[in-house]
């Protein structure tokens, strides 16, 4: 009920997730073969039983057809209906019995081979081995790579980000791949195209993207470009005591992921949410048209670096969302930049979350801390990929020989 609960707020920064014991397994059964949803349909991605193989559509269980099963039995406990993104990263949910009451394990499937013949293959549920989520990880985004700068080819430059809420060794993957973006600029400037991967990345901090806009297009380009998109914005922090002590302990937290320039800024707003606390008014509004994110804003400087013609592609998962939609609203402001990949999520207005357990320890709520007021990207609204790939290979490889033959083009 817990999962009904957030599902009914319809809002990926507000809600609340079962905690449980470690003493209480969770259940993970599958039928012997894992699902991925690509473009409009759900399909085979990996299969252990058979009758059954990869790059089969799955068209109908128990009589009903794939869409409304997965309005019924997933987006009823998870994600958006609405959204796009949100099938492709709740698809394989349909084929995952996780122990909810309300949903009893389908029987029965009706899957389409390639050569347009139905088949239909009951389905044996079983506890999925450890040996199968390797496929389970690879159909939902590909290969992860480590945060940096490749060549993925000698003409083609490939910049993974997989997350925005780096740990410590990833804080100094970023700092390496912000040093070979400076060495390499010259190299990047004469490549054929350069990517920007966000495959696996569930959002964060857009200071690290913002950093990698400036290092690309340069900062004295950027700036202008976020103060003019986001001239309207106003940031509206709720300051109850719980998300004042939050904000304030954000400090620490930047300081020791090296977000120097960030400290002014946070400590700001801490300090403007204690005095609306202390007066007793809800909100500190931070509305000064020159910064809506979690980095401040930048002096304009005289254009210094040469600039970017490089053909830019962004890779987009269906998940992406949060500080990851921030990423692409920035990389959109040039007109070098084609996305790539799938449909995103979309966000509400409600934004910057923590997270606080329930008295009984069995639950933790999904809180958020502020609101954006006149925000450019509209409550809901996703990005969608002019050069969309929605076959079952998301890999390094795949994506790449698609860009490839797009650059040719």
């Amino acid at each position: 009920m817990i999962d009904r609960f957030s599902a009914s707020l319809q809002d990926g920064h507000a809600g609340a997730f079962a905690v449980l014991p470690d003493s209480v397994k969770p259940i993970r059964r599958w039928p012997g073969f894992n699902a991925v949803w690509r473009g409009n349909a759900l399909w085979v991605y990996h299969s252990e039983q058979a009758g059954v193989v990869a790059g089969m559509q799955i068209v109908s269980c128990d009589g009903k057809p794939v869409e409304q099963l997965m309005k019924d039995r997933v987006f009823a406990y998870a994600g958006q209906v609405g959204q796009p993104g949100h099938w492709w990263s709740y698809g394989s949910r349909l084929m995952l019995d996780d122990g909810n009451p309300f949903n009893q394990p389908l029987k029965h499937c009706q899957f389409v081979k390639a050569n347009k013949q139905v088949v239909e293959a009951r389905l044996n549920w079983a506890d999925r081995p450890e040996s199968a989520m390797q496929h389970v990880e690879a159909a939902y985004n590909g290969d992860k790579l480590p945060i940096g700068l490749s060549w993925q080819q000698k003409d083609i430059a490939w910049i993974a980000m997989p997350t925005f809420s780096p740990e410590p060794d990833e804080i100094k993957q970023y700092e390496s791949l912000f040093i070979s973006l400076e060495q390499q600029r010259p190299a990047l400037l004469e490549a054929k195209a350069i990517v920007l991967d966000l495959r696996h990345n569930q959002g964060g901090s857009s200071y690290w993207s913002k950093q990698v806009a400036e290092l690309l297009w340069g900062k004295e380009r950027v700036g202008p470009l976020r103060t003019a998109l986001f001239s309207r914005t106003e940031v509206w922090w709720f300051a109850s005591k719980g998300n004042t002590d939050y904000v304030k302990s954000l400090y620490d937290v930047l300081k020791e992921q090296g977000q120097t320039e960030s400290l002014p800024w946070i400590q700001a707003v801490g300090q403007g949410m204690q005095q609306s606390l202390d007066s007793g008014k809800a909100f500190y509004v931070e509305g000064d048209g020159n910064n809506t994110d979690d980095t401040p804003a930048q002096a304009a400087q005289p254009v210094v670096l040469p600039a970017l013609q490089t053909p830019v592609y962004v890779i987009m998962p269906g998940q992406c969302a949060s500080a990851c939609l921030d990423a692409v609203d920035v990389f959109t402001l040039f007109e070098n930049t084609k996305l790539a990949g799938a449909t995103s999520s979309a966000d509400s207005t409600y934004m910057d979350v923590r997270v606080q357990p329930v008295p009984s320890g069995l639950a933790k709520v999904i809180i958020p801390n502020k609101v954006y007021v006149n925000r450019p990207r509209a409550n809901g609204q996703y990005y969608t990929p002019a050069l969309a790939h929605n076959e079952l290979d998301w890999s390094t490889q795949a994506l790449l020989k698609k860009i490839v033959a797009d650059v040719k083009d």
